[in-house]
C-alpha cells in the first residue's frame, strides 16, 4: 500500500513529528512518500518559480497515485499545503487519515468531517490497520457549532 505523509515541517517539532509517524508507517511495511524527503539536483540554483512548479507537480502525482493520505494536523492551525494536499486527496476519493498531534476536541470541521478516520497523536498509527481500513474506528471526536 502507498501512503502519502502529509504535514508541514517548518520546524523542529513538525520534522520531528513527520519523521515519527514515517518510521511508524515504514516499520508497518507500508511504502511511504515523505514530501520533506525529496530534493531536486541544483534546486539552489532554481528560481522559486521553477522549484515550487517541480515540487508542486511531484506531491501532485505522488497523492494521484497513492492508496491512502496520512496527515499529521496541529488542530486549528493549519498549513495551507497541508489542507492542499488533504482538499486533493479527497477530491480523488483516496482513504484519508487526519493524525491529530493537539487533540483538545477542537479541529477545523471541514478537515475533520472529510477524514474517513481522526485519530489521536502519532503513535496512534501503530495501531492502525492499513490491510483493513473497515476494522479501524476514529478515536477522536470534534464537537463544533
Amino acid at each position: 500500500m502507498k501512503i502519502y505523509l502529509a504535514g508541514p515541517f517548518f520546524n523542529k517539532i513538525e520534522r520531528s513529528n513527520i519523521m515519527l509517524a514515517r518510521d511508524i508507517l515504514r516499520g508497518k511495511g507500508l511504502d511511504v512518500f515523505v514530501p520533506m524527503e525529496h530534493k531536486f539536483p541544483d534546486d539552489d540554483k532554481m528560481s522559486n518559480e521553477a522549484w515550487s512548479k517541480l515540487v508542486y507537480n511531484l506531491d501532485k502525482n505522488e497523492i494521484y497515485n497513492c492508496d491512502a493520505v496520512v496527515a499529521v494536523y496541529y488542530g486549528m492551525y493549519s498549513d495551507t499545503g497541508t489542507a492542499w494536499e488533504i482538499g486533493f486527496a479527497k477530491a480523488l476519493n483516496k482513504r484519508i487519515i487526519i493524525v491529530h498531534t493537539n487533540y483538545v476536541g477542537v479541529a477545523s470541521l471541514m478537515i475533520n468531517s472529510c477524514a474517513d478516520y481522526n485519530i489521536d497523536g502519532i503513535n496512534s498509527l501503530n495501531n492502525f490497520d492499513f490491510n483493513n481500513f473497515n476494522n479501524n474506528t476514529s478515536n477522536v471526536c470534534i464537537e463544533q457549532k
